[in-house]
């Protein structure tokens, strides 16, 4: 064998060794109502709200921050111990900003929502909690980027809105 090829098995080794003996990420949970159930469901919030489909971003952003929270354990009713629910109690969009010529500059988007986590079997509210966000965006003169532009914004309030609700989770506990 060659001092080349050595060198390379042994750093191909060290490489393996270094892949399969450090330390990866896994989400533990040891406070609050995830601790010790199973998994969580996550249920469409009703809608209150003007805006239609700021439910269905919200149950999105909802889904991802407990599956990353809970390493993955965001599972169907039939087999979560506890359910998450609520509804969309207010969307508003309005002007905060404008130009020298009075023409509206910037929006803020503002939700609110109320949610609710109950053990399933126990018929048991253990959290209950009302949550507002807020984004300021950009006017724009083409309504499609305007569009998107809102659409943006609600995406990252619904975003903010599931990681306070996680936090709060974990303060009760």
């Amino acid at each position: 064998m060659t001092v080349t090829r050595l060198f390379t098995r042994l750093g191909l080794v060290a490489l393996l060794a270094t892949l399969f003996s450090g330390c990866s990420y896994s989400p533990v949970i040891q406070h609050g109502p995830l601790a010790g159930a199973n998994g969580v469901n996550v249920v469409l919030f009703a809608n209150k709200s003007y805006r239609p489909g700021v439910e269905a971003v919200l149950a999105r952003e909802m889904i991802d921050e407990f599956n990353f929270r809970t390493g993955g354990k965001v599972l169907p009713a039939d087999r979560a111990e506890l359910e998450l629910s609520g509804t969309v109690l207010s969307y508003n969009s309005v002007p905060v900003s404008y130009t020298a010529a009075d023409v509206i500059r910037e929006y803020n988007a503002i939700l609110s929502v109320q949610a609710t986590l109950r053990d399933v079997k126990a018929h048991k509210v253990l959290w209950k909690g009302d949550v507002t966000e807020q984004q300021v965006y950009p006017v724009n003169t083409n309504i499609a980027l305007q569009q998107d532009a809102e659409e943006a914004a609600i995406e990252k309030i619904s975003g903010r809105i599931s990681e306070r609700i996680w936090q709060k989770l974990g303060e009760r506990f």
